[in-house]
């Protein structure tokens, strides 16, 4: 490179430099002007926001201020109108207790007055009797004792016309009391029908099934129906079996064998059924505690024997009239206590006894068992070591024994009710007419019975007495002999009322 070269590259450096700095020198110029410019604007409009919210700030200062002062004249009038109400009460209160002993001043005057008089009435009493007795020729003690005495025999005398009104009193009112009570407990149950069906089906897949049931010449059917007392129907419905029994446990029980059977393999002989037949009774006998405990527990019964909670199950499976003793039992013990809580009695007794008074019905259709079922129910509570009241209020419901108990009167009511409720018992038609038929019977072969009809689905026998062979005193003895007469020879469900009516009617036409 040559001199001039490098001479050239310096000049024109320096030149270059020169015009950069001028032009940056002027753009730094341009952008501090702008930057001033803009701040005094941004200076302007802080001021005129600071103006603003000075403004604003005292118009929310004047508002607030306006609103305190509103708050403490409110404030005050309050003060003064609570200052106002407690002078009045205080001065109310002044005149109460000025009242107050005012009265109790009267109060005290009248006491000694009442004292005063009292003892004037004691110093006339001592002159009476003082009195009386120099009349009478006898000591004051005698004169006193005769004094007390008439005054005791008017007071007996009061107490005996009050107790008699009080009587006659509670015997017009005691028949719709009675109707209340027993319709408010009618319509507080809430209870389905307790009508059990008389036979039960079995189901089976094919009808092949059903003769290798029956066997050989019927002779698995024959044993069945010899060991478990029941029916068996195999031709009347198409894979189905029919079991029918009085005992509803034998009943339950072939069910159970024959359910076993329909599902069992191979061949069906007499060993083959007397093993099914004796896991189905342990079974039975083990759903017969589960039933009995979940029932007891229902009802709200503790601390019960295993054996006695297994015989109660056995109600399950127990009927009277069609109706389930297990539901009757329950609807008889809710039905009874309720009654009991409405009269304020033993509500204890009545549940207890009400749920229990069928007792005997779960063990009476066995052979080796004699007796009613209300006197097993009191052998089986007393075994049992339930109380004197509820044994007697259970097992008097057919008056086996005087009911001496308001409770057993109640399980007597209840039972009834039960009983008699619509849908509650089932009866063909044959039977209910040769029930009110015996009845009817039973009541004409009295002499001096000139017609009997039986009436309120046999629950009343009305009677109508010929006049001239019997009299008022003789209606009595004839209803009395022809309650004795169905007692003794007919059986039938629940009370049956004798009605006898003697009416003579005379006639005579004046000319």
């Amino acid at each position: 490179m040559t001199f001039l070269n490098i001479l050239l590259i310096i000049v024109s450096t320096t030149i270059g430099g020169a015009i950069g700095y001028k032009f940056l020198g002027k753009v730094k110029k341009v952008d501090l002007e702008k930057i001033k410019r803009d701040s005094e604007t941004m200076i302007e409009n802080a001021k005129k926001e600071a103006e603003e919210f000075k403004v604003k700030n005292k118009e929310n200062t004047e508002k607030l201020k306006t609103r305190i002062q509103d708050s403490i004249e409110m404030s005050t009038k309050l003060i003064n109108q609570t200052e106002q109400t407690l002078k009045n009460k205080e001065q109310n209160l002044q005149k109460q207790e000025e009242k107050l002993n005012q009265q109790k001043l009267k109060i005290a005057e009248i006491e000694e007055e009442i004292s005063a008089k009292e003892e004037k009435i004691k110093k006339l009493e001592k002159d009476f009797i003082k009195l009386l007795a120099e009349k009478s020729k006898k000591t004051e003690t005698e004169a006193k004792e005769e004094i007390l005495g008439r005054y005791e025999s008017e007071l007996n005398e009061d107490k005996e016309k009050r107790l008699a009104s009080t009587v006659e009193q509670t015997r017009e009112n005691s028949h719709k009391i009675a109707q209340k009570i027993i319709i408010s407990a009618i319509q507080r149950l809430c209870s389905p029908t307790s009508v059990e069906p008389r036979a039960i089906l079995v189901e089976v897949p094919k009808d092949i099934i059903k003769g290798k049931i029956v066997g050989k010449e019927a002779q698995n059917i024959l044993y069945l129906e010899e060991i478990l007392k029941v029916d068996i129907v195999f031709n009347d419905l198409p894979k189905t079996i029919s079991l029918s029994s009085f005992n509803l446990v034998d009943r339950r029980i072939a069910q159970k064998v024959i359910q076993k059977l329909v599902g069992a393999r191979g061949d069906i002989n007499k060993a083959v059924i007397d093993g099914v037949i004796k896991d189905s009774k342990k079974e039975i006998d083990k759903e017969l505690y589960e039933i009995g405990k979940k029932m007891v527990d229902k009802v709200g019964l503790k601390n019960l024997n295993e054996e006695l909670i297994k015989i109660i199950g056995r109600l399950q499976y127990r009927t009277s009239y069609s109706q389930n003793i297990m539901r009757h039992s329950m609807e008889v013990g809710y039905l009874a206590t309720m009654i009991a809580s409405e009269l304020g009695l033993d509500v204890n007794v009545c549940k207890v006894a009400g749920f229990l008074h069928d007792l005997g019905k779960a063990i009476d259709q066995d052979p080796n068992i004699q007796g009613s079922h209300d006197f097993l129910t009191k052998e089986l509570m007393e075994k049992y070591k339930f109380s004197k009241e509820e044994i007697h209020a259970a097992w008097t419901h057919h008056e086996s024994e005087k009911p001496s108990t308001p409770e057993a009167l109640i399980i007597q009511a209840a039972d009834a009710l039960s009983a008699s409720r619509p849908g509650a018992r089932q009866e063909s038609i044959e039977k209910y007419i040769e029930r009110l038929q015996a009845l009817e019977r039973t009541a004409s072969i009295f002499e001096g019975v000139k017609k009997a009809f039986a009436i309120s689905a046999g629950r009343e026998v009305r009677v109508i007495v010929d006049p001239e062979l019997v009299n008022d005193e003789g209606t009595q003895t004839l209803a009395t002999k022809i309650a004795q007469k169905i007692e003794s020879d007919l059986s039938y469900p629940g009370k049956v009322k004798v009605n006898a009516i003697r009416k003579t009617k005379v006639i005579e036409i004046a000319k």
